[in-house]
């Protein structure tokens, strides 16, 4: 039987939705699961990454097992991924986020540098930093290291990350507000893709 016009117009109209439907569904659940890309907006991780830097972060198979010492991660801030329901909602919340004045946002995610692994021992004396009992050596740090607030040393407890700024002097991280939960990590930066100049992976 013969189309009518109507029709033919809705089947049509049906068929550019899926067009750009199908890819946008596509990059949402790429976005959440495969990669993250994020434009830095903090001066803690000078001279590593700088503000406005845009940065590329791997999510493949990046959990508690995986994440190592050293390693420069995107995370949320004061919140965790609980399986794939929570995902779902950080990332629709993400897209309402667009929508909102920036002081209104509700997610929030910082970048740092991991310092200390579940069982790990972190001690801060003298402006230097010790993980079990050896002195970090990275040429990553910028300035001395103050303790700021709590008890050292520290063991990290299960399931948490003790994660600093590379540039110590002004970095509010985990000397400020404890460890993070390891859930809370949404990838390992893995390449710098702008300003053009400074294209490649970060140290």
């Amino acid at each position: 039987m013969a189309l009518s016009g109507r029709q033919k117009v809705i089947r049509e109209i049906i068929g550019w939705l899926m067009v750009v439907l199908i890819p946008l569904v596509m990059v949402f659940f790429l976005n959440m699961k495969v990669f993250a890309i994020s434009v830095v907006d903090q001066y803690s991780m000078n001279n590593t990454l700088y503000k406005g830097d845009l940065v590329f972060y791997n999510r493949i198979n990046y959990n508690i097992n995986t994440i190592e010492r050293g390693d420069i991660i995107l995370f949320l801030d004061g919140k965790i991924k609980d399986g794939f329901i929570s995902e779902l909602s950080i990332k629709i919340q993400d897209l309402l986020d667009n929508f909102r004045p920036e002081t209104q946002r509700v997610n929030t995610r910082l970048v740092k540098r991991v310092i200390g692994l579940p069982g790990d021992v972190i001690d801060i004396r003298d402006g230097e930093v010790y993980i079990n009992g050896v002195k970090e050596t990275g040429d990553y740090v910028h300035g001395v290291t103050p303790p700021f607030s709590g008890e050292y040393p520290l063991t990290v407890p299960p399931g948490k990350l003790f994660v600093m700024g590379d540039n110590r002097e002004i970095s509010k991280d985990s000397r400020s507000y404890g460890c993070i939960d390891a859930r809370s990590v949404e990838g390992k930066a893995v390449l710098i893709l702008w300003p053009l100049s400074r294209i490649g992976k970060p140290d």
